[in-house]
């Protein structure tokens, strides 16, 4: 989900230099000391700092990206006891659901994985 913060955080600051542009293009309209010209002044203050604010976040953002690691860390397999069953068909049905079990439980972890690489 990094890649997505960072785009979002692009177009915020790209929103504030917007902003800052208007401002400081109306604020020249106006005669020095009205109370246009203060308005359009408090505007790019706000702009500069939804643009320093957001360029922060964005390098932030980066510094994650780069910290995680490539490749997820490795899950342990859980080992599993078997329990011995006096008849012999018992046991053969309760290895064949071990088995599945271990199967189910390894798609299980390789969905996870896949959602936190997506994220």
């Amino acid at each position: 989900m990094g890649f997505k913060r960072l785009f979002n955080y692009m177009i915020l600051v790209f929103i504030g230099g917007l902003g800052l542009f208007n401002s400081t293009k109306l604020e020249e309209r106006y005669a020095t000391g009205s109370n246009q010209e203060l308005f359009f002044q408090n505007g790019i203050i706000i702009s500069s700092a939804f643009i320093g604010l957001f360029l922060a976040a964005f390098f932030i953002e980066l510094l994650i990206i780069r910290k995680r690691p490539i490749s997820p860390p490795l899950v342990e397999k859980k080992s599993k006891k078997k329990t011995s069953v006096k008849k012999s068909d018992k046991t053969e049905k309760t290895d064949k659901t071990d088995k599945s079990s271990d199967k189910d439980e390894e798609i299980v972890t390789i969905k996870k994985e896949l959602d936190i690489k997506s994220d």
